[in-house]
């Protein structure tokens, strides 16, 4: 089974939407793409993976960036080490920047599961959707994962998909409870994606980009079938409704296999605009009824090594980040379709973003939690009109930032 067009992605292969709201600032603002170390043994490209998407994520940076208080963890901190390594990005003459205080604290935090230990390679999504919870767990004082008010929570606001699902028979009429959850990744099995891409494709005379929603709905929904609640004897699908409307939606690829003969299928299937309207059974807000989300970012997997590509909205094309080395694609997806086909790379994260999103709202007096060492809260540069190089213009700025983390002091 394989198709060599891909009838999903809108716009010819480019990033339609993206391309056509987003409009560039000027170029000699952009900080120069970097990439990071993975010394031998270390196996750190899970990490290095998630944490490009992080940094590249428009909404997430210009997010994190605002956010000063938390609850300090000391070495084990990652929000520390994420805001020791952003400043790096931001303002590092370096092309390569060491990731090793991240995945130190990453490996200390989670060393009673014994995941995401050093020298060990681990899940780049998994990794990807544990640092959103623990940004949550640095910030918020919300204890429970899937309860979180809090207006300057970045992984609630803006990633969390709030949904109930239920089933509901046509027979008998019996509803099931609806049961309430949260999730920062919505996956899908890529045979399941597969089969019914194919089923689509023989059913409809004229397959369009429009449909990609309602192909990851139907392969979400593949063989995900309860008893009527009364017992009638139906089989019924589980209905799932979406409650908010996540301005970053992440769909995690789940394969059978670590060579599987699906790549090249899987990568024809995949759409660039993602309608949130169509990826689940209902939306209760207009304003997810109406939302239109773009593929800003890829996470894939081959030959037990994780790299990224991601479009960078500043210059509209779209670049290859494969630990230390920093590569540029090209303008279009299919270049991107092109690039995996050619390494037989499986798409692992697939990042969608709606090109409108905005940075969390700071409340007027944000005490979510304090620090429980003040010798290593983030120390604030003299301006706090939070420059960042990413999104500024040619103002020339000289900033001095101290970040502390454990024993590690950095100063740019």
């Amino acid at each position: 089974m394989s198709w060599k067009r891909n009838y999903f992605a809108s716009g010819g292969g480019a990033v339609g939407g993206v391309q056509g709201l987003v409009t560039p600032r000027t170029m000699t603002s952009i900080a120069p793409s970097k990439g990071l170390s993975n010394e031998p043994g270390q196996n750190s490209c899970f990490l290095n993976s998630a944490l490009q998407v992080l940094w590249h994520l428009d909404i997430f940076r210009r997010s994190f960036r605002q956010l000063t208080t938390h609850k300090c963890m000391e070495d084990s901190c990652i929000f520390c080490a994420l805001k020791s390594i952003f400043a790096q990005f931001q303002f590092s003459s370096e092309r390569v920047l060491p990731s090793d205080a991240l995945r130190s604290a990453l490996a200390k935090t989670f060393q009673d599961e014994q995941r995401f230990q050093l020298g060990i390679m681990d899940d780049a999504a998994e990794c990807f959707e544990n640092l959103l919870m623990r940004i949550h767990f640095h910030i918020s004082a919300e204890s429970r994962e899937d309860i979180c008010t809090a207006k300057h929570c970045i992984p609630h606001q803006k990633f969390a998909m709030t949904l109930f699902e239920q089933c509901v028979c046509n027979s008998c009429g019996a509803t099931s409870d609806p049961l309430p959850f949260i999730q920062m990744v919505h996956y899908i099995s890529t045979t399941s994606l597969c089969n019914q891409a194919v089923r689509m494709l023989e059913c409809r005379e004229k397959p369009t980009p429009d449909m990609f929603g309602e192909l990851l709905r139907n392969a979400s929904n593949m063989g995900d079938l309860r008893n009527c609640p009364s017992n009638c004897g139906e089989v019924l699908r589980i209905r799932r409704v979406l409650m908010n409307s996540p301005e970053i939606v992440s769909i995690g690829l789940v394969w059978d296999s670590d060579h599987s003969d699906l790549a090249e299928d899987v990568i024809h299937s995949l759409g660039t605009c993602l309608r949130l309207g169509d990826l689940f059974y209902r939306v209760t807000e207009e304003r997810a009824r109406q939302a239109e989300l773009y593929l800003v970012g890829m996470v894939c997997y081959y030959g037990k090594h994780y790299s990224t590509f991601f479009f960078q909205t500043k210059i509209r094309k779209w670049m290859y980040f494969d630990d230390a080395h920093v590569k540029e694609i090209g303008p279009k997806w299919k270049d991107v379709v092109s690039r995996c086909i050619k390494g037989h790379y499986q798409p692992l994260l697939l990042l969608y973003a709606d090109p409108r999103g905005t940075p969390v709202i700071l409340q007027e007096s944000p005490n979510p939690c304090t620090s429980s060492n003040p010798q290593l809260e983030l120390q604030h540069c003299s301006s706090k009109a939070g420059y960042d190089s990413e999104d500024s213009g040619t103002a020339k700025i000289r900033l001095f930032c101290v970040y502390r983390l454990g024993h590690v002091r950095l100063q740019l």
